[in-house]
């Protein structure tokens, strides 16, 4: 009985495991809203939408190496918004807002190809949880809200660069 409990046990840790990874890891909503999750706790964090946080750089960077160069770490941002005054401090904020909206194209061209192979082979999500994970609509939908967010950065980056021009 202590053996089979002993295994159960070991089973249920290891689920655990796999299913709660001890690394944090992060994901990106529309609202700018950050979730963070490991083993041991939760946490919930409200960003403006073009902050990129710590938590997110790393797997950006890992991703494309070129377009990430010029995104900067969001005590960076905050730090040079406060301070911009030169004409290179709006320079490089406005490369920092186009790299961010490449880097948003990019996720909706992941998110598009996603949706198309959903729906080539379709699941049961489709008809179970319509527009829910897994499925194509939910793919579709978050890519329409990346070419949003790569609109507002780019927007952000025209601005910064009438700013540049002006001074």
């Amino acid at each position: 009985m202590a053996k089979k409990t002993f295994l159960l046990m070991g089973l249920v840790a290891l689920a655990f495991a796999v299913a709660f990874p001890a690394t944090a890891f992060a994901s990106r909503t529309i609202t700018g809203r950050i979730t963070a999750f490991t083993t041991t706790s939760l946490s919930v964090q409200d960003r403006e939408i073009g902050v990129v946080s710590q938590a997110t750089a790393p797997v950006a960077a890992k991703k494309d190496k070129g377009a990430t160069s010029d995104l900067l770490i969001a005590r960076q941002l905050t730090a040079l918004i406060a301070t911009a005054k030169t004409p290179a401090d709006h320079v490089k904020l406005q490369k920092h807002y186009l790299a961010l909206a490449a880097r948003y194209e990019a996720e909706a061209v992941e998110h598009v190809a996603d949706a198309q192979a959903y729906r080539k082979n379709p699941t049961f999500l489709e008809s179970k949880t319509p527009g829910g994970p897994g499925t194509a609509a939910h793919c579709e939908r978050f890519a329409e809200l990346d070419r949003q967010a790569a609109k507002e950065a780019r927007d952000l980056a025209s601005a910064h660069e009438h700013m540049a021009a002006a001074k």
